[in-house]
């Protein structure tokens, strides 16, 4: 019973008896993923959401969550979630300061709480981190986007992924290939995988990036410099190669009357190559220093040197035209959304959401061409995807006259990342009847949907960001860190970090009895600051170690259950 600010007597749910339990705040796609992880893991869950969707809600209480109705911000229903007493929060809501102000309620309830919480702003993220006792600050849409990018950019089943600061490439290979650091699993047409196969075929593998070493290990102190040169004359080349033709053929016609004049006037006038060239370049710009001049020349060389001022004059007056023109119509095209004229090989992105969004901002650091599709100009995502100098198209994805203003027959993929299943699939549908041959990735929330149509409709690549985020904060709220989520068919591998504790399962045990018990394989085992690569299956496990895992998400759940023994303990001691 409770007395509200006017006086009237309303009566509450007083909480539940629940201790150790994991509050989810949020019940979007997110969430919902969220949740299935957790009880994957055995976790007893209680949900804060505010009039969720029935959908949502049914299958969250089909899955035995309790679901509190109201503002997850309200410390009254933090309470009636029993926040005091849970054992970790997990945020999900699309509300960075909401979730930020919730984070600091529930921590002045329950100072030992482990939280998981989302948010977009990196940095702000970033700053309010020491904010809290034990807090993971995740942005599903920069753990989703990777795989996107990956899939966009390269051969199927190849994914780049971060572990210890080593960059790694899931792809692929034959085991006996000397990059192959593990082989991760064999994936048959109908979606299922087989894990951590045996023999030299051709399977799915973890293996090292031309780029995993620091130069300093391959190149030497000067060795940024030889690898630095080559990479600045290929983007030069690069931007040469897509200017206006116009201004190629120009800059063609000015390179071969210079050549031709430098010559000419080395061979007839008597000066130096470098004189000569001097001489000519200051007759095509209309300087005229007049240390050099024709005067006393030939009356030939002084027709041809007429002549030539002339064509220089009108030569470089039509290439200051020009720029002017790509200048200008180019910043006229990203006011008005029009492509620019000779774009080709690009990467297409439709939806300018968290999704979209994440994914321009990395395919414009690697300088990979890309233009957007976002259906409201006053789009959230819109004046920072403009700033990045990204040409955005304000048109329905899905119409077919869209998709030919977007030049589907030159780009190099088309990646749809709307948060709307049926109009996504709609713009596939169109896109693969304009260009059968284009690489199309593909977002839908239901992971076991995505498999399927890509299966049955030819598509590269369908993801789930929601599928793909949701282990990272199940594993939040557990203690662990997640590093990466690579799909697997109707699976998926997920990279993740996990300290051996004091009265854990694994302590005493050899790495070769963990990786049969869980169906693992650990990568890294980290022990007093040093880290082993593929540690032996003898070595054994004891307190304080870190060990980088592999695993499935059945996987990752033995691996928690292992812990579990530990928490036990520590509750025993406390009590």
């Amino acid at each position: 019973m409770r007395r509200t600010a006017t006086g009237v007597v309303t009566h509450e749910p007083e909480p539940d008896g629940s201790t150790g339990h994991i509050v989810l705040c949020g019940l979007d796609e997110l969430g919902l993923r969220t949740l299935e992880e957790l009880r994957r893991l055995g976790e007893h869950v209680v949900v804060i959401a505010r009039a969720p969707d029935e959908e949502f809600a049914y299958h969250a209480r089909s899955l035995g969550a309790r679901i509190v109705d109201g503002s997850y911000r309200d410390e009254s229903v933090l309470h009636r979630a029993n926040v005091s007493a849970a054992a970790a929060m997990v945020i999900t809501e699309d509300d960075d300061v909401g979730n930020l102000h919730a984070a600091l309620a529930a921590q002045d309830l329950n100072p030992h709480l482990r939280i998981g919480m989302r948010m977009f702003n990196v940095e702000l993220g970033r700053r309010v981190r020491p904010m809290f006792r034990n807090c993971t600050i995740l942005d599903p849409s920069a753990i989703a986007a990777p795989a996107f990018v990956s899939a966009a950019l390269r051969e199927p089943w190849e994914q780049t992924i971060e572990v210890a600061g080593r960059k790694l490439v899931v792809r692929q290979s034959p085991r006996d290939n000397p990059d192959v650091l593990l082989a991760l699993a064999r994936v048959s047409d109908n979606g299922s995988a087989e894990l951590f196969p045996s023999g030299q075929d051709e399977v799915l593998c973890l293996t090292t990036a031309p780029t995993a070493l620091p130069q300093s290990e391959h190149s030497g102190e000067d060795g940024g410099r030889r690898f630095r040169t080559p990479r600045r004359v290929r983007a030069l080349w690069d931007v040469l190669a897509t200017a206006d033709r116009r201004l190629q053929y120009l800059g063609l016609l000015i390179f071969g009357m210079a050549s031709l004049s430098t010559l000419v006037f080395s061979a007839f006038a008597g000066l130096s190559l470098v004189d000569a060239l001097y001489f000519t370049t200051a007759i095509i710009t209309t300087i005229g220093f007049g240390d050099i001049n024709l005067r006393d020349a030939p009356a030939p060389l002084k027709l041809y040197g007429i002549v030539f001022m002339l064509i220089g004059a009108a030569v470089l007056a039509v290439l200051y035209a020009f720029i002017t023109d790509i200048l200008v119509g180019a910043r006229l095209a990203r006011q008005s959304g029009m492509l620019p004229r000779h774009i080709r090989d690009h990467v297409v992105v439709c939806g300018l959401g968290t999704i979209g969004y994440r994914v321009v901002e990395q395919l414009s650091r690697m300088r990979v061409p890309v233009v957007a599709a976002e259906l409201q100009e006053a789009g959230a995502f819109v004046p920072a995807a403009r700033a990045l100098g990204v040409p955005i198209l304000f048109a329905n994805a899905s119409l077919t006259e869209t998709l030919e203003a977007l030049r589907l027959n030159e780009a190099r993929c088309l990646i749809i990342s709307t948060d709307d299943d049926v109009a996504n699939l709609e713009t596939a549908l169109n896109a693969r009847a304009l260009n059968p041959d284009l690489r199309i990735v593909l977002r839908l929330f239901h992971p076991d949907f995505a498999a399927r149509v890509e299966r049955t409709f030819d598509i590269h690549m369908s993801r789930s960001p929601s599928a793909l985020a949701a282990p990272a904060f199940a594993a939040a709220a557990e203690g662990e860190r997640v590093l990466g989520t690579v799909p697997l068919g109707l699976q998926a591998l997920i990279f993740f970090v996990a300290r051996v504790e004091l009265g854990s399962d694994a302590v005493g045990r050899t790495i070769a009895m963990l990786e049969q018990e869980t169906e693992t394989r650990v990568v890294i085992r980290t022990s007093g600051g040093r880290q082993t690569w593929l540690p032996s299956g003898t070595d054994t496990l004891s307190v304080g170690q870190d060990l980088v895992i592999v695993a499935t998400r059945e996987g990752l759940a033995r691996v928690l259950a292992c812990a579990e023994t530990s928490r036990h303990h520590e509750g025993e001691g406390e009590t």
